[in-house]
């Protein structure tokens, strides 16, 4: 460690015995992925910088050795790509990246994969990562040999910046635990409501409290994985309402660009009722929170808020510098380069996404197989997505059979082909088409294989988007399947899968999110 010695506040000791956590060579990909310690522990080291800040020290704490971070924006940003800039370069390292993709390689339909690796081929030593897709940045880390941190990633998390509004709430409250903070805005469609709700579920006695219109509200999904890791959340009709109960109110803006089916004056309408104002917070003792930008247009916090004493959004946007600085630090402090192999990992080509089902005595393939001595049958589709697959697969013009059939009393319909073999584009090509369908494998007219090919029920996660090459992985949790890369349950609804195949499947996945 290289602290300058210059400084007059120089104690070395002091700084050394702060920064002793093990970070190294670790992602950040979620805020569930940190303990209770490890949230204290960083909450402290962003406590000891705000001290150095203060004293006149901002550049007092370096790293043994340059490193370089890539600022890979897939969305544009400006407060969380400049705040990681400045910690690195505080730090004594240096960045280089994009905001956006307009000029870059993305624009020629680069995948994240090839990216990445071209970073990684260009020397830098860690990744900041920011993309519209949820579970694009744990794809990112499983790719890469250098840390990945996540700077948000669709819907999904936001960890670094669930970091600072922690820090902001342990500054006030001198502490973690019991905490109750409101949440008002657009709780659907934001990645910080969900991060630091579920960062704050790591503490005891915490209480959420929420009031939002319609389809702004706290998703079911989110509020249920709260309450089972131990948070009371309440749902309230009025900002008045909650500003009652809690210590905190964090608000956030509506996001319109992840809301393609509503219009900015629908939107508008539903969020003038419960921004904050002056007149709804005039006796509010706590802070009002924000993650930032606010919206000019809608206001969702008018401007005589920011001259009240229980504006808090501006401090807790410092915060972001020392709690990324802090973790920047813990990364990077020890440790060689990592060197450059130039090769992928090969558990990144196959997934864990191929339910096997059993080729039943009692089953009647005959009209099934009819016709096909080598190749597929898709069964189990929905009707009238047989020549939708046909033409996705370009079976004709690439010279296979394509034959659409219906089996009497059934609701569902089939299709044969001559193909024999294919590849995970193609199968994803199906499956969004049809969910719920069966691959058969025939070799020498009988079935071979039998298998539900599992695609994750997110419509925004990077698997499900076929140029990416993600293969789909799967993990199982307190007795549920979950996607790997954007963490989503997933929920069978195949007719026609038993329990013995289910549990058989559950049984051969991975427990938790493991290595690669």
């Amino acid at each position: 460690m290289f602290i300058n010695t210059n400084s007059k506040l120089y104690k070395p000791c002091r700084v050394h015995a702060l920064f002793s956590m093990s970070f190294a060579k670790r992602d950040i990909i979620s805020i569930t992925d940190f303990s209770r310690d490890e949230l204290l522990y960083l909450c402290k080291k962003g406590a000891e910088l705000r001290k150095l800040e203060a004293a006149g020290d901002r550049y007092k704490l370096q790293l043994e050795k340059q490193r370089r971070l890539a600022m890979l924006f897939y969305e544009p940003s400006t407060r969380t790509a400049q705040s990681f800039k400045t910690a690195i370069a505080e730090l004594g390292g240096g960045h280089e990246g994009f905001s956006g993709t307009e000029g870059t390689s993305v624009a020629k339909k680069e995948t994240i994969r090839d990216t990445i690796v071209m970073f990684e081929a260009n020397h830098f030593d860690g990744i900041v990562m920011r993309n519209k897709l949820d579970g694009s940045v744990q794809w990112a880390a499983d790719v890469s040999c250098i840390p990945v941190i996540n700077g948000g990633d669709g819907k999904n998390e936001h960890p670094t910046q669930s970091l600072l509004d922690l820090f902001t709430l342990y500054e006030v409250h001198g502490g973690l635990d019991g905490i109750k903070l409101g949440f008002g805005g657009d709780l659907s469609h934001g990645r910080t409501v969900r991060s630091l709700s579920l960062a704050l579920s790591h503490f005891d006695d915490i209480t959420i409290y929420w009031a939002a219109a319609d389809f702004l509200g706290m998703p079911k999904e989110l509020v249920e994985l709260l309450q089972e890791r131990g948070v009371t959340v309440i749902q309230k009709a009025s900002v008045e309402e909650v500003i009652d109960e809690v210590d905190f109110y964090y608000m956030t803006r509506p996001q319109l660009e992840r809301m393609p089916d509503a219009t900015p004056e629908i939107v508008n309408e539903l969020m003038q009722r419960y921004k904050i104002d002056k007149e709804k917070i005039e006796s509010f003792k706590g802070k009002v929170m924000h993650p930032l930008p606010v919206n000019s247009e809608i206001a969702e916090i008018d401007v005589a808020v920011y001259f009240m004493p229980c504006q808090g959004f501006f401090r807790q946007a410092e915060n972001g510098i020392f709690m990324r600085k802090a973790l920047l630090y813990e990364m990077f402090k020890d440790g060689e380069y990592v060197q450059f192999k130039g090769k992928l990992n090969t558990v990144l080509e196959q997934g864990n996404n191929r339910l096997k089902r059993s080729k039943s005595s009692n089953e009647r393939p005959e009209g099934k197989i009819q016709d096909i001595k080598e190749g597929t049958v898709f069964d189990h589709l929905e009707k009238g997505t047989e020549g939708k697959i046909s033409e996705a697969l370009r079976l004709v013009e690439r010279g296979f059979d394509s034959i659409p059939a219906r089996i009497k009393e059934k609701s569902g319909s089939l299709l044969k082909t001559s193909m024999l073999t294919l590849t995970d584009r193609e199968l994803k090509h199906v499956v969004l088409l049809s969910p719920d369908a069966t691959i058969n494998v025939i070799h020498e007219g009988e079935i071979t294989e039998k298998y539900v090919y599992l695609l994750c029920q997110n419509e925004n996660c990077v698997t499900r988007v076929i140029n990416e090459d993600v293969p789909p992985k799967f993990y199982h949790e307190h007795d549920l399947i979950k996607c790997r890369y954007c963490r989503h349950k997933y929920v069978l609804t195949h007719p026609k899968v038993t329990s013995k195949e289910f549990e058989a499947y559950k049984a051969s996945l991975p427990t938790g999110i493991q290595q690669l």
